[in-house]
Order: C-alpha cells, then structure tokens, then sequence
C-alpha cells in the first residue's frame, strides 16, 4: 500500500475512534470522512462496510494499549506506578471505544490480543501486589472493568478535553484507593 493510503487509513481509524467517544456510538460514515479530510469513496476503499473499519478501529486501540503496556512492564520497575501509566496511557489511546464499540461488533473475537491483554494485567496486578502497594484482594478484571467505567463518555455535553481530563482524575482517585488501604495499614505498624 502507497504511503499516502497507509496515511488515509489510519486518519479514518483515529477519526472513527474519536468520534466513537465523542458520540458515544457509532459514528456516521460520512462524518468519518470529512473529519479525516477525505471523500467518501477513500473510506469505503479501506473500509468496504461499517463492520470492517469498527473491527480496525477496535484492533488498534487495542493493540496500542497492550503494547503501551507490555513496554511499561519492562521500563517501569514499581508496579502501581506502572500500573497507572499504563491505564492513563489506554484512556489516552482510546480504550472506552473499545467497550462502546464491543456490541457493535458482530464477531468481536482477537484471541491474540486476549491472550496478550491477560497475561499484561496478571503481570502488573500482581508485581504491584506482590510488592505490597495494591490490595492483594484485587484482580486483574477489578482493573479491567475499573479503566472501562472511566474511559466511557459521561453524556452530559462535556467537550473531548473535559471528559478526558475527568477521567484522568477520577482514575487517580481510583487508584489511589486502592493503594490507600496498604499505605494505612503500614503507617500503623510499628
């Protein structure tokens, strides 16, 4: 593919996962387009049916959060701290098209990315447990289903930057819970 059409694709993508969150649904194909500056027939070209561009857009939200985070597991030698760049970084990347999409989808399946996806979570959840700075009692889908209610849209009428900002927050919050029962209990020790 021409490097011009490899640009064009991945334009739509981003485009479609962004109005995904701003929308909360499925965007309009047209409106696909035009956001990406490109006509009509350059998104059926790369993507022939509605199917096909939401499964790319899934994909490569998943696949750059997964990556994001299997580089952070070797950078990032504390496992909160890692665990929390890495959620920051999947709001960042998209990853609440990835649950808004999900139904959307009629065969929703990349056991790849599953495989990857699970044995990442196991890793950080459990490094960061093991290290005693998240509750041993979480598991990795606590941290899963957690990162999707932030990553949602609220609906209320929020632009792009507030929700993202808000979700930022309020996952600090989050996380910062679940470490506060360790950090109590070994303030109280003698």
């Amino acid at each position: 593919m021409r490097a011009d059409a490899l640009k064009n694709r991945q334009r739509l993508i981003d485009v479609a996962i962004e109005l995904v969150l701003e929308v909360g649904g499925e965007p309009a194909r047209d409106a696909i387009a035009e956001r990406a500056g490109v006509g009509i027939g350059t998104l059926y070209r790369h993507f022939p049916d509605q199917q096909s561009l939401l499964h790319a857009a899934t994909r490569h939200v998943l696949e750059k959060s997964v990556a994001a985070g299997e580089a952070l597991i070797e950078a990032v030698p504390d496992g909160v701290d890692a665990l929390r760049q890495y959620m920051h970084m999947a709001l960042d990347n998209g990853i609440g098209a990835v649950n808004i999409l999900h139904p959307l989808l009629e065969k929703p399946d990349w056991p790849d990315l599953r495989v990857r996806a699970a044995t990442l979570m196991k890793s950080m959840v459990g490094r960061a447990a093991r290290q005693g700075t998240l509750r041993k009692d979480l598991s990795e889908r606590d941290i899963v289903f957690g990162l999707t209610r932030f990553a949602r849209p609220l609906a209320v009428g929020l632009s792009s930057d507030e929700e993202r900002s808000l979700a930022h927050r309020h996952l600090d919050f989050y996380l910062d819970g679940l470490c506060a029962e360790q950090s109590r209990r070994g303030a109280l020790e003698p």
